[in-house]
């Protein structure tokens, strides 16, 4: 007979109650120690309900992985959406990624799209569809905010383009009603004139809002509100969700330790254990990494992600500080021949690699004069190499299979 064990595994009682408390995309309505930056948003947006149309706001909020950046303004938004349709404002929220949204025309695109839900997707260049958003705005009385998150790595890509536009959208319209309003997020948007010109720059310094990292105190209070709603009654221990807080309050970053927090009630649900102990905790910390972003990772095609283990495992052989481009392309042709996949060209893997410098996975530099010739250095500051490969080699394995 043969054995079913995914019914195994439903017949067995979990520690959790609902695991989709303690995803990455879940946003709380209550956010502790966040009040002061909520409230900080709606004195600055309030005139977009006092008085539509008068005036836009430009604003930037900047701060570390995981401080509760994008959580904060998806409820400021959502809480600007509901005092605007009480009062009959046509207010509508719109959240981008400008990781996955890689261009100026696919942000505006999707802007445009909000209102335009089969606008064809060719045909048509970024300004022209910015001009068509502004006149459906127009048209049918509409505003917009909105929301461009991880703005720091458009930029380094991009270039500022996309800031200078979107400031200036209404500059040749004389008494024009002002319909978009921006929010920027990123970790440290970089604003200097070598990028902006000086009257967008300091439209955009006026309006900063810098968050800091969590502190002990306050990744503890993150944390309870999670046990009470991922986990059923009494399992997690109070001295569990202290180990959790005083893990993550090193690098003061609540991603991680809800990840942690997650991860020590898998480990308590393989064990067939009732209650979330401490040393659960203190495993999950060995297995995990602060700096190891799954949701960045998970993101990268599979060909970038076959680079990235190249280095990884070229750096983690070398045990060294860095590892030259041309080590990890040796690597790369051996890891796509693993993977059965057709190794790409120079030029491609020179691309890809300074797409992964900008995600801030990898660092690169050039080679300094104890070395022939100039070569690109790449080297990892913020994850071990080793954890940095066994996460790749899971995640490329799982695609496989």
């Amino acid at each position: 007979m043969v054995h079913d064990y995914v019914e195994d595994e439903l017949s067995k009682r979990s520690v959790f109650k609902s695991e989709q408390f303690l995803s990455i995309d879940y946003v709380p309505e209550n956010l502790p120690h966040r009040q002061n930056e909520l409230r900080t948003l709606a004195q600055n947006f309030k005139t977009l309900i006092d008085s539509p149309g008068q005036t836009s706001v430009k604003f930037i909020v900047e701060g570390p992985v995981g401080t509760g950046k994008t959580a904060v303004v998806k409820r400021f938004s959502e809480q600007m959406f509901q005092a605007a349709d009480r009062r009959n404002i046509r207010l509508h929220t719109i959240h981008v990624n400008c990781r996955v949204n890689k261009t100026e025309y696919l942000v505006f695109l999707r802007a445009l799209r909000e209102f335009k839900p089969e606008f064809p997707r060719r045909g048509h260049s970024p300004e022209e569809l910015l001009q068509m958003l502004v006149e459906v705005l127009d048209e049918e009385d509409r505003y917009l905010l909105l929301i461009l998150d991880e703005l720091d790595y458009f930029i380094r890509q991009r270039g500022a383009d996309i800031l200078y536009d979107l400031t200036r959208l209404t500059d040749d319209r004389l008494n024009a009603r002002q319909r978009v309003s921006i929010i920027s997020i990123g970790r440290r948007i970089p604003l200097d004139e070598d990028i902006l010109d000086s009257s967008t720059l300091s439209t955009l310094q006026r309006n900063l809002l810098r968050f800091n990292r969590y502190d002990r105190i306050a990744l503890y209070d993150i944390l309870r509100d999670r046990v009470d709603m991922a986990f059923r009654k009494d399992v997690v221990m109070e001295d569990t969700v202290q180990v959790v807080a005083d893990i993550a309050s090193a690098p003061g970053d609540a991603r991680y330790a809800i990840e942690l927090l997650w991860r020590a009630g898998k480990q308590a649900d393989r064990d067939m254990s009732s209650k979330v102990i401490p040393d659960y905790a203190r495993r999950a910390k060995a297995d995990t990494h602060p700096e190891l972003r799954k949701e960045v990772l998970a993101s990268l095609p599979a060909h970038q992600r076959i680079l990235l283990l190249s280095a990884a495992r070229q750096l983690r052989e070398n045990r060294g500080a860095y590892v030259t481009m041309g080590e990890v392309e040796e690597m790369y042709q051996t890891v796509c021949e693993e993977y059965d996949e057709e190794p790409r060209s120079h030029t491609q893997i020179w691309e890809w690699v300074q797409d992964l410098t900008s995600h801030g996975v990898i660092d690169t530099k050039k080679s300094g004069s104890g070395q022939r010739g100039q070569t690109t250095l790449i080297g990892l500051s913020d994850v071990p190499a080793d954890m940095l490969e066994g996460f790749l080699s899971d995640l490329l394995d799982d695609n496989d299979s």
